[in-house]
């Protein structure tokens, strides 16, 4: 059985988050560095200090498989758009070994009940274009493209 749970330890979100850093890294190794458990639990530990963060364990059998690392943003109205309320899914990761578990989704379902309790109705998130498989399980999951972000790389 999978349960999520919140947390606060760097420590565990930088163990769980090794497959995604090692997919990223080997996808664009020239924009992510390798897997460094120091630095990405460095890199949790500033973030969990964040008062609109927000991070997620699954268990599955009280074995941690996956995580998920949210923000409350607030963007002000102003001349251009209304006020936006979100809860971003920064980082979601399950270890490769529990993937198809249903942790993932739950993980997702956890983002929306934190939404929810806390009155806000929009979930974003991201993904590198090249993570086809990400790019299909999300949308899979009820996400919709509302943006795109290009580049052009200058020799």
């Amino acid at each position: 059985m999978i349960i999520i749970t919140e947390t606060r330890d760097p420590e565990l979100l930088a163990r769980l988050n090794e497959d995604v850093q090692n997919l990223h890294y080997q996808l664009h190794p020239e924009i992510f560095k390798p897997y460094d458990r120091e630095g990405v639990a460095l890199f949790q530990q500033v973030a969990l200090q964040d008062l609109n963060a927000r991070a997620f364990v699954a268990l599955q059998d009280e074995v941690p498989v996956g995580c998920m690392l949210c923000f409350i943003r607030e963007a002000k109205e102003n001349a251009f758009h209304y006020a936006i309320r979100s809860v971003y899914v920064d980082q979601i990761s399950v270890l490769s070994a529990y993937r198809r578990s249903g942790a993932g989704k739950m993980l997702l379902q956890r983002a929306e009940q934190l939404a929810q309790e806390m009155g806000i109705k929009r979930l974003e998130l991201d993904h590198w274009s090249t993570n086809t498989v990400a790019a299909t399980w999300f949308r899979k999951n009820g996400y919709s493209l509302f943006k795109e972000r290009l580049f052009k790389t200058i020799a």
